[in-house]
């Protein structure tokens, strides 16, 4: 049923599913570049916001500090007073004459530090007002992640801190990794890297920045949208095949088997698939009307000729007797002339018998009345009692007769009566067909659960517009090379193979050799057939 409904369904795929495969994969790789594209500006975006950031954290501390401290008379600004009022800081005095405020990051025991140092009046030393970084009040509005490293070749052990896109934790993203590990989507650019500076101007960390791994809604969107015409493209292409293989397909597959059936000469076959399409049930209805003309036509034809043929074998028998008799007559009398005339009637005559026999035999096949007597046939015994009955047809040509089977080691189940007429009709053609000094060789081997058996000579060859013919009931051949015989012969070889369950084939190049191949099986079941 599947059989040609799958041919629709690839038709269907490349014609109508392919294009939006192609479509979805093009429109799925422009919206990469786009994401691409907005990623480059993204970051970009992100090392400037993460820069001013930065900036501003130190100004803000600056700022926040000075505000606390403001309204704190400058006599009364000593350590553990400032300690007091920044009690959320790290407070400390440096050895550093400054006449401003400085703010800047540092290193300390593997944290960065926002520090700002404040001038005091009353002696040289000033303030060191400290607090670890951190990283989401600087981290860049957006879907960005940053990390701190210290290290920067060592990413395993230098990471300190990090600071994540709060919606990259969100259930849609954890579907869209599904997304990119399916379709490899790209949705991991990679890190750029800013670089933190001391007071003195020398690196003490690194901040890496990175847009948080989450497709866009817009690129899943198109995926989603994509799998789901797909997915109604193939149901569709699967449903539309099922429908044309039932309403258009199954039909023209009983046909053509009713066709091979009359082919084969079952002109009883009937035409029984019922279609609700009117036409195709107006063409099987006439199918079935001709083959019930054709069988009362093969019906009468066959009686006829068979009447026929039966009418003119007694005569013929009768006169191939008396033929017999008169030629040994003229021959014992001395007269050449008539004995010569008389043989020649004979044969004519023994030609002509042999033809009504072999009509008689080609319907006997048809109306499938023949049965097969299973039983062990030695192919070597087989091929000997051949050329035992047709030696003297081999002598008179001087063809050299070469029996390649292996004496006792080839043996088939088969009709011996029936296979020995198989060999017998190619091997009589084969002398026929060959000149003085010519060969006819036969060999046989096994091949896996069968015996082939090749039949070839050197002789005239078969014409390729008469090789494909040559197993054709009434096929006599148009060229001149080889006779083919009645027509009748090779036709009726056909069918005891065939009854066999076996397989006969030719091959010829003119002028160099024809080989006949006969494949049998070794093994048949040992009943009436």
């Amino acid at each position: 049923m599947f059989k040609f409904a799958k041919y629709f369904f690839i038709v269907f795929l490349i014609t109508a599913i392919l294009p939006l495969v192609i479509m979805f994969l093009w429109n799925n790789s422009q919206m990469q570049k786009v994401q691409a594209m907005m990623w480059k500006n993204g970051m970009a975006n992100g090392i400037a916001k993460l820069e001013q950031n930065l900036n501003n954290n130190l100004i803000i501390q600056e700022g926040e500090i000075q505000k606390k401290l403001y309204f704190t008379p400058k006599t009364a600004q000593n350590v553990k007073t400032i300690k007091t009022i920044l009690d959320k800081y790290s407070v400390s005095t440096a050895n550093v004459d400054i006449l401003q405020p400085v703010s800047f990051y540092e290193k300390y025991n593997d944290t960065l530090n926002t520090c700002t140092l404040l001038p005091l009046e009353y002696n040289t030393k000033s303030l060191k007002i400290c607090r670890p970084l951190d990283l989401q009040e600087v981290r860049p509005a957006g879907p960005y992640n940053i990390e701190i490293r210290f290290d920067k070749n060592s990413k395993a052990t230098s990471v300190k801190n990090i600071a994540v896109d709060p919606m990259s934790t969100q259930i849609y993203d954890k579907t869209a990794v599904i997304f990119e590990k399916i379709f490899n989507l790209k949705t991991n650019p990679q890190n750029s890297i800013f670089e933190i500076k001391n007071n003195d101007n020398k690196i003490i960390s690194y901040i890496y920045i990175s847009i948080a791994s989450r497709p866009s809604r817009l690129q899943i969107d198109n995926i989603i949208t994509g799998l789901f015409i797909l997915f109604v493209g193939v149901i569709s292409s699967f449903i539309i095949g099922m429908i044309i293989n039932r309403v258009f397909v199954l039909p023209v597959m009983a046909l053509s088997n009713a066709t091979n059936e009359i082919k084969k000469g079952n002109f009883d076959f009937r035409l029984t698939v019922k279609n609700n399409i009117e036409l195709i049930q107006n063409i099987y209805n006439s199918f079935n009307d001709m083959t019930r003309e054709l069988a009362a036509k093969e019906k009468l034809r066959q009686s006829f000729i068979s009447n026929l043929t039966h009418d003119l074998r007694t005569p013929l028998v009768s006169q191939s007797q008396s033929l017999e008799l008169i030629s040994q007559k003229f021959k014992e009398i001395g007269l050449q002339n008539e004995y010569e005339l008389a043989e020649s009637l004979a044969q004519n005559n023994e030609h002509l018998l042999k033809m009504v026999n072999l009509i008689l035999e080609s319907y006997s096949f048809d109306s499938q009345k023949l049965k097969l007597n299973i039983e062990k046939v030695d192919l070597f015994e087989l091929v000997e009692g051949c050329e035992e009955k047709l030696k003297p047809l081999i002598n008179d040509k001087k063809v050299q007769f070469i029996n390649n089977i292996y004496r006792g080691g080839t043996t088939i189940d088969g009709d011996k009566f029936h296979l020995t007429r198989v060999f017998m009709n190619i091997l009589s053609n084969a002398i026929d067909n060959t000149s003085e000094n010519d060969y006819i060789k036969i060999n046989a081997h096994y091949d896996d659960k069968n015996v082939v058996i090749t039949i070839e000579d050197n002789g005239n060859g078969i014409a390729p517009e008469d090789l494909k013919f040559i197993f054709d009931r009434y096929y006599s051949g148009k060229s001149l090379e080889r006779k083919l015989g009645s027509g009748f012969g090779l036709s009726v070889c056909q069918k005891l193979i065939d009854m066999h369950k076996g397989t006969i084939t030719a091959e010829s190049e003119i002028n160099k050799f024809t080989r006949f191949t006969i494949t049998l099986p070794q093994h048949q079941n040992k009943e009436e057939k």
